[in-house]
């Protein structure tokens, strides 16, 4: 036993694996090879026995056999024709078997070898095929056992001893299907765990590398924010019975913005934390387009006339997509806090939407300062970054990679276009309603 698995382990080794890059495919090309050696023993085994009998003609079939398997090998082990190999070296072996059992080849000892047959034919060609090639075998077989049993040269068979052989014969075909069938069911078990645990990694991996993003522009939006929130705070302290009333007020309404922009990253941080946990509620239904663009606008319309944005819409008012509620709105609402984050004052944002097959793609666009190429491909590829709007106003750089996340639980995508000094344009998508 140990003998047998160390060749075994020897032909697995010696077998070019890297050469075929499917599983099933590393499984034929041992599996051939060890076939390979088998039948060179088997045929060499033969043409000695023909020589010592005496029996020419089946030394001359055999040594073709073998000749033809040493091309097959040659192709298989040099030119790396696996497939092509694996099915004809089994029509090769079926050939040769045929010849022995209506011959009666080698004593008529060719009944005995045909009961193997199912092994080498399920085991190389694959299931669907090694039973078309068995049913043709044994059809074959059967004819010519009815044109010819009444020739005088037509071996004579024992009618019991072939259906015993038969029996084994069709015991032999159902162990090598179900050999290939548990095969094939374990191996896309364990291949969809492979993909999962690859899968698990590679989110593991970009969370962490996200992660370490978040942490740094994080840590160093709160100092910016807060060393602001704080120095103006201590300038009103310090000096309130010196300053002016608009000075005050100036001062007062700064302190509200640094408020809010701390409110809004946390409120971002936490929104995010929550879904790379997978805890965040997911709930779609049925929602009109228009009432979320409304709910969105509503709320920046101090800000659209701060800076005297005009806004243009452009969709059907009985547009409906299938979401969450929540996550539609904020969606749309980081995208076009963006636009006009980055729009010059009398600027324009555009929003448009319309349906693509099962899809509505919402566009929101600007004319304002644009991307560098740089900033777009982070966009594209979801890496954190923030820069200030063109009041200065700070920005969190979670806003897109929580768009995104969303999009993703939605069933959505998003994809950028921006041109530096043109304008930008953001398109995502949600389903329809069935």
């Amino acid at each position: 036993m140990k003998q047998l698995k160390s060749y075994l382990g020897r032909l697995a080794t010696s077998s070019d694996l890297n050469s075929y890059p499917d599983f099933e495919d590393k499984k034929k090309c041992i599996l051939l090879l060890f076939f390979s050696h088998l039948f060179l023993i088997l045929m060499v085994g033969f043409i000695i026995y023909n020589g010592i009998n005496g029996d020419y003609s089946f030394l001359i079939a055999n040594s073709l056999a073998l000749l033809v398997g040493g091309v097959l090998y040659y192709l298989f082990r040099e030119k790396k024709m696996l497939r092509f190999v694996t099915m004809f070296f089994v029509v090769v072996i079926m050939l040769l078997t045929t010849f022995f059992i209506q011959t009666g080849g080698i004593d008529r000892t060719g009944l005995y070898f045909a009961a193997l047959i199912p092994l080498p034919a399920i085991l190389l060609v694959g299931k669907r095929n090694g039973l078309i090639l068995l049913m043709i075998f044994v059809l074959v077989n059967f004819l010519g056992i009815i044109l010819f049993k009444d020739y005088d040269w037509y071996p004579n068979y024992d009618l019991g001893k072939g259906i015993r052989l038969g029996i084994v014969f069709f015991l032999i075909s159902i162990m090598a299907y179900s050999n290939e069938f548990v095969f094939e069911y374990l191996y896309l078990r364990i291949k969809k765990l492979s993909d999962s645990l690859i899968h698990s990694q590679q989110s593991y991996k970009n969370l962490a590398v996200n992660k370490e993003h978040f942490v740094s522009l994080i840590s160093n939006n709160l100092s910016d924010h807060l060393g602001s929130f704080a120095g103006i705070a201590s300038l009103l302290n310090d000096e309130y019975d010196n300053l002016k009333e608009d000075q005050k007020r100036e001062l007062i309404r700064s302190l509200a913005n640094f408020s809010e922009q701390n409110y809004r990253l946390m409120h971002d941080l936490m929104k995010w934390s929550t879904a790379q946990t997978g805890t965040i509620s997911y709930e779609p239904q049925p929602l009109k387009l228009e009432k979320v663009y409304r709910d969105v606008i509503d709320l920046f319309n101090p800000l659209i006339e701060e800076k005297k944005l005009s806004f243009f819409l452009k969709m059907k008012s009985n547009s409906e997509i299938f979401a969450d509620a929540d996550m539609a709105g904020a969606i749309l609402r980081i995208l076009v806090s963006n636009a006009i984050k980055f729009s010059k004052a009398e600027g324009e944002v555009r929003i448009s939407a319309e349906e693509v097959v099962d899809n509505m793609r919402i566009t929101v666009s600007d004319n304002g300062v644009g991307m560098s190429e740089e900033n777009l491909m982070r966009v594209n590829s979801s890496v954190a970054f923030s820069t200030p709007g063109t009041l200065d106003e700070p920005g969190t750089g979670i806003g897109l990679i929580l768009a995104k996340e969303f999009l993703q639980k939605n069933g959505g995508s998003l994809h950028a276009e921006s041109t530096l000094g043109l304008g930008t344009e953001i398109s995502f998508t949600l389903p329809l309603v069935d």
